[in-house]
């Protein structure tokens, strides 16, 4: 028995000093948490030549496009958002830096690789390949923390 009272004494001492120290922590750094708003946004449009009237956009932010003739360029979309914050564009490794209050233009040839010129991608191609509807989705980050979601749907 006398081995096992100093062990246990250091043991204890051990725990106090970890529960003293964790205390000093939080009150010389105490943890302050404000809540992070989420990113809103406030407008966002697709991009084409011709102008196809592309603002019948509904809550999910689906745009359609289904009524538009094949020869209708695509060529990136416009994003709004009330915040400075990154979009990070799923599927590609991209960052698009965002300015609170003030339209982004994001090109496709930004985002595809082989397109350039600003010339778009033809409704037709779009269809070939994706047949019904595209999906855009992303994530709103700030500081390396998310604060919002992109998900956007063009049928095609």
């Amino acid at each position: 028995m006398g081995k096992k009272w100093p062990r246990l004494f250091y043991i204890s001492m051990a725990i106090g000093l970890a529960w003293v120290l964790g205390l000093s922590v939080e009150i010389f750094f105490p943890a302050t948490l404000t809540p992070t708003q989420p990113i809103k946004v406030l407008n966002i449009q697709v991009l084409t030549v011709p102008a196809y009237n592309s603002s019948d956009m509904s809550n999910d932010s689906t745009f359609n496009l289904s009524g538009a003739p094949d020869t209708t360029q695509v060529t990136g979309f416009s994003i709004t958002v009330d915040k400075s914050c990154d979009l990070k564009l799923n599927m590609i490794d991209k960052t698009i830096p965002l300015s609170g209050g003030q339209a982004t233009l994001i090109n496709l040839d930004d985002l595809i690789p082989g397109t350039q010129g600003g010339d778009g991608i033809s409704l037709r191609s779009f269809r070939t390949f994706y047949s019904k509807s595209v999906k855009i989705q992303g994530k709103f980050e700030k500081n390396g923390s998310v604060l919002g979601n992109l998900s956007m749907t063009i049928k095609l």
